[in-house]
């Protein structure tokens, strides 16, 4: 099977052309902060982009923050006295947190830091800087000439959603106070490049210069323009701006007829979402969950695996529960297969997976970094007597890493061992968490219990050095031979250590604690 990724850049070859540079675009209004929903239009467009490089192409990413649109409302983590800046440039609004320049700086600098750790290059452009430096003031002169051409393929498309037409005095831009830098009316164009406007904020009136940056597009007209501008060759978008009659079927037609550019081919993606949590996620309603959440219990080339592996069309739902451990065994078994130290079912899919693997990677490693595993990182973080070090030698005499490890295996192992244990403290559930308990409890426990629990007291005892298929065996066997049900030995074990009638898996579990300590303990010494 081929990866979804590696079938987009075939197709823009096929059909763009044979070229020096391919361009690749993503953007977002930095109205609020750039979640994980958001990310996926920027990843999208980058890994068609890394799939076009691998096949010796030359590939410029654009990722546009549309800084200069309006600031259209006052989110609920923002005081409500920012309303007075409703309708300025997000660019030019205060921040409300007073560490940034300015409100969309505030979300565009976080999003840029945690991009990068993702080992992901971009060439971050500023709506606000391209306006105002002129950039785009030939095609928004364009624009207002063919303003006739543009209103009547916008409202070809109202009429066939049965929506009424555009006001009869609308334009294809809208204008920017010089003095309030809120929004104006536009009053008339000279056909050349003065603009007259009103503004009803602060009373002022008079003319602005096109190229001054004052004058914007609307984004209906943005859209496609930037398409022609940067002859662009692929941008994903969200479902809302490609279903019929939407943003993208305007910007299609707009850009070929009023721009002279061939729109870019798409890709359809689907939200994101937390598993468990409902609606749509929102910057502006503040329930989102952003990369840096994601790098509280991720490995970067794992959060890059999930956005890899599912295919732009399908709906993704994030697991931070229990499914966060399933991720990391998927992710590690994917890991081997690339390695070669395991295999998928068939050829076609240890394909599919190795190439997934290629383009989760910031970088690929040249062999297998020591792997940890994170289920068992998870109980032993819990562990009050292990330290780094400690859970390291564990790991080791349990056989999960080598004896000789390398500073970049150890750099691993620590990462995951303060990746696990913080999710221990923000996600798990409680059934995960445990603590030892500082004395035996007092509890009933019948006869032939407390005999099964001498005997691997004493077995324990007898045996140095054991692993942990061994260990398991013994408290098998010992209560097997008492005639001790499954379930009700491991309830009172699992009692005696943490209190609890459930725990992490017993064997390892005990491996993991200090020996004599478990000898003192099954013996229900003090």
């Amino acid at each position: 099977m081929v990866h979804w990724a590696d079938y987009m850049a075939e197709k823009i070859i096929r059909e763009r052309g044979d070229k020096e540079e391919y361009v690749v675009e993503s953007g977002i209004t930095p109205s609020g902060y750039v979640h994980i929903g958001n990310f996926r239009e920027f990843f999208t467009a980058y890994i068609v982009g890394h799939a076009l490089r691998d096949r010796g192409k030359k590939v410029r990413h654009i990722h546009m923050w549309d800084d200069y649109d309006r600031f259209r409302k006052v989110p609920k983590n923002v005081p409500q006295e920012w309303k007075e800046h409703l309708t300025k440039p997000v660019r030019e609004v205060p921040d409300p947190w007073s560490c940034h320049e300015s409100y969309a700086d505030h979300f565009m600098s976080l999003f840029e830091e945690e991009v990068s750790k993702l080992g992901i290059e971009a060439d971050f452009l500023h709506a606000s800087e391209l306006y105002k430096s002129g950039e785009y003031a030939e095609e928004i002169r364009l624009a207002l000439e063919k303003r006739d051409e543009i209103k009547a393929i916008l409202d070809k498309y109202r009429e066939i959603a049965k929506q009424p037409p555009l006001e009869e005095l609308w334009q294809p831009v809208m204008v920017y106070c010089p003095h309030c830098r809120r929004e104006a009316e536009f009053v008339s164009w000279d056909g050349e490049w003065k603009v007259t406007y009103k503004c009803s904020h602060c009373g002022a009136e008079g003319e602005t210069d096109i190229r001054e940056g004052n004058v914007k597009l609307r984004w209906r007209v943005d859209w496609p323009m930037r398409w022609a501008h940067f002859r662009v060759d692929f941008e994903p978008a969200g479902k809302d701006h490609l279903a019929a009659g939407s943003s993208y079927d305007t910007g299609k037609e707009i850009a070929e007829k009023v721009f002279g550019w061939k729109a870019p081919l798409t890709l359809m993606y689907e939200f994101v979402g937390i598993k468990g949590q409902k609606g749509k996620m929102s910057g502006s309603k503040g329930n989102v969950i952003l990369l840096s959440d994601l790098y509280e219990v991720l490995e970067p080339g794992i959060i890059r695996f999930i956005y890899a592996k599912a295919r732009p069309n399908k709906e993704l739902k994030i697991d931070l529960g229990l499914g966060l451990l399933n991720l990391y065994d998927e992710f590690d078994k994917v890991e081997r297969i690339y390695f070669g130290l395991e295999h998928a079912k068939n050829p076609e899919e240890e394909e599919e997976l190795k190439r997934t693997y290629e383009l989760s990677m910031p970088k690929l490693p040249e062999r297998l970094v020591a792997q940890a595993p994170f289920r068992f990182l998870v109980t032993l973080v819990q562990m009050p007597h292990l330290d780094e070090d400690g859970i390291i030698k564990v790991l080791q005499e349990q056989g999960h890493v080598p004896e000789n490890l390398t500073d970049k295996d150890i750099e691993r192992i620590k990462l995951r061992i303060r990746l696990a244990r913080n999710w221990v403290e923000k996600y798990a559930p409680e059934e995960v968490k445990f603590s030892l308990l500082e004395k035996p409890p007092e509890i009933e426990l019948r006869q032939e219990i407390r005999e099964a629990m001498l005997e691997v007291a004493n077995w324990i005892e007898e045996h140095e050095r054991f692993s942990v298929d061994e260990l398991n065996n013994a408290i098998f066997d010992t209560a097997k031979k008492r005639g001790i049900p499954s379930r009700e030995w491991f309830k009172a074990l699992y009692n005696v250590f943490i209190g609890k009638d459930r725990g992490p898996r017993l064997a390892p579990f005990l491996a993991s604690l200090d020996r004599e300590f478990v000898i003192k303990r099954l013996r229900l010494e003090g």
